[in-house]
């Protein structure tokens, strides 16, 4: 059977700087008909940097949404038309003022299929040259460098609660490491 749902409408009830919302009336592969809600997001892009130590850097930032300091690795929303690579890098050094020399792809995850079709690019960074930190004007971080059995011990612990720095950790484990 098809799963696929088909719209029959569309509408536009919000316009954001970075989200849009929308109403969708579908029908159903049984023929039924409902609605849709959900955001258009702009892609995104997260990696995990490896200092020459091989520390990786976290960042904490509060998150509104959540009213919390949320410990996550460095991240952000792509430019228009902007490749995520080269948004892994440019976040990378705004937030942290850490330049790589070398980035790999480690996938990508859908943090929330049931609403949004944002997708977030994630990334392995190495080789990394302090440069400058230059914050945007409604960014407010800091950041520090673990070990990867302390990042993993934090995710275990419940310390690192954030879906794309625990999909780059485990993308990075299971790309990179070996499990007997």
């Amino acid at each position: 059977m098809d799963k696929k749902e088909k719209q029959l409408s569309s509408k536009e009830i919000y316009k954001g700087r970075i989200l849009d919302v929308y109403v969708d009336d579908v029908e159903l592969p049984n023929g039924h008909r409902s609605k849709r809600e959900y955001i258009k997001h702009c892609k995104a892009s997260a990696i995990l940097a490896f200092d020459i130590d091989g520390k990786i850097i976290l960042e904490n930032q509060f998150r509104y949404p959540y009213d919390e300091l949320i410990t996550e690795v460095p991240a952000g929303k792509c430019d228009e038309n902007e490749d995520p690579k080269e948004t892994a890098l440019r976040e990378l050094e705004e937030e942290t003022g850490y330049h790589a020399t070398n980035i790999e792809p480690l996938g990508q995850m859908y943090p929330s299929v049931a609403y949004t079709d944002e997708i977030i690019y994630l990334f392995m960074a190495t080789g990394l040259v302090k440069t400058n930190q230059h914050l945007d004007e409604d960014e407010a971080l800091d950041f520090f460098k673990v070990s990867l059995s302390k990042m993993i011990e934090m995710v275990r612990d419940g310390s690192i609660k954030d879906a794309k720095t625990i999909c780059c950790l485990n993308n990075y484990l299971l790309k990179y490491k070996k499990f007997k």
